[in-house]
């Protein structure tokens, strides 16, 4: 007999992870916009624009978002069946629209994971099949990201013993002094997200959702097991794909006239990537990714305004991508279709 899918979690408990998204924003939002000096940068920042920067990255993220796709697809090779394996087509709308939900959907992190899930389902994989391709995609992604988090290390250890934190140019919160207040910021939002966890994981406590979820489990385990041998090859197209990040700073660096060498923009990159891995609970990286970008660009001497030039770049290439989340109503809507 089949079991009774899991139930969703309360009402308060989806309220209280959207406020808690909420409030990380509107702290960060509210930093920057009471920092007089921060204002003085994003404006310089913003008239150092031009559009041909921009224009130059969007091909080069298309095709990154391609390797990725690829990466997914290979992972869905050597299974046979209705509903088993996903078209690159599919693989690639999923991806795309993975990355919109994460860009766009700022008041939740994790959605666009799940849209991309979504994605695939609607166009004819099964669901069971659909969410094990999505969880290895995600263990292959993070492993690719590995070397680049290691030299995140090197280059945010060599930021801190050139500058130091506190000459970092963090802005003061109200009523705290300098980065105190941010740190008491992070404190107070880590714990938010543990009450939010905590509730939830009471709600699914001594239920049949739980036995479910670890059934679900159990089969989604055996389905990524045929799927491992693609594993090595997916980790290397992430690999690339990340590299790509790093290339798409270089030639916006390169339009600015700024000095800075491939091997530093992949740096700068890696640095950003790692601060928002570490900030994973601010949704979208909004701030902390600009953050990483120009506290790496300051170890390889790049004046705040100029780094912070090359992450508007970045973050207008992730709007003109997420874009492309108002494809997921068009799916929704062709499926229902009879």
């Amino acid at each position: 007999m089949t079991p009774p899918p899991p139930s969703a979690p309360g009402w308060h408990a989806r309220t209280g992870a959207v406020l808690l998204a909420l409030a990380i924003l509107g702290t960060l939002v509210a930093g920057v916009a009471a920092s007089g000096p921060l204002r003085a940068l994003l404006g310089q920042a913003w008239g150092r624009m031009r559009p041909e920067p921009v224009l130059v990255v969007l091909p080069v993220q298309a095709f990154a978002i391609w390797l990725c796709a690829v990466a997914l697809w290979r992972l869905g090779e050597g299974t046979r069946g209705q509903g088993q394996r996903a078209s690159l087509a599919t693989c690639f709308q999923s991806r795309l629209l993975r990355d919109a939900g994460n860009t766009m959907l700022l008041f939740c992190p994790g959605l666009g994971e799940a849209i991309g899930t979504r994605a695939m389902v609607l166009a004819g994989v099964r669901p069971r099949v659909a969410v094990s391709l999505r969880a290895l995609d995600v263990l292959a992604e993070t492993l690719g990201q590995l070397p680049y988090m290691a030299v995140a290390l090197l280059v945010l250890a060599r930021v801190w013993r050139r500058v130091g934190l506190p000459a970092l140019g963090m802005p003061a919160l109200p009523g705290w002094n300098g980065g105190w207040g941010w740190l008491m910021a992070l404190v107070v939002g880590l714990g938010l997200l543990g009450l939010v966890a905590r509730h939830l994981a009471q709600s699914f406590r001594h239920t049949r959702a739980l036995r479910r979820l670890r059934a679900e489990g159990r089969l989604l385990w055996r389905e990524a097991a045929r799927r491992h041998r693609a594993l090595p090859q997916a980790v290397g197209l992430h690999i690339v794909g990340w590299g790509l990040s790093g290339l798409q700073i270089w030639l916006a660096a390169r339009l600015f006239g700024l000095p800075l060498g491939l091997g530093g923009a992949v740096a700068v990159e890696s640095a950003a990537s790692a601060v928002r891995v570490l900030l994973f609970f601010v949704p979208g990286g909004l701030v902390t990714q600009e953050a990483g970008i120009v506290g790496a660009g300051l170890a390889f001497g790049l004046a705040p305004a100029a780094a912070l030039a090359l992450a508007l770049v970045l973050r207008l290439r992730d709007v003109f991508f997420g874009l492309a989340l108002a494809w997921w109503p068009v799916l929704e809507w062709r499926a229902k279709k009879p």
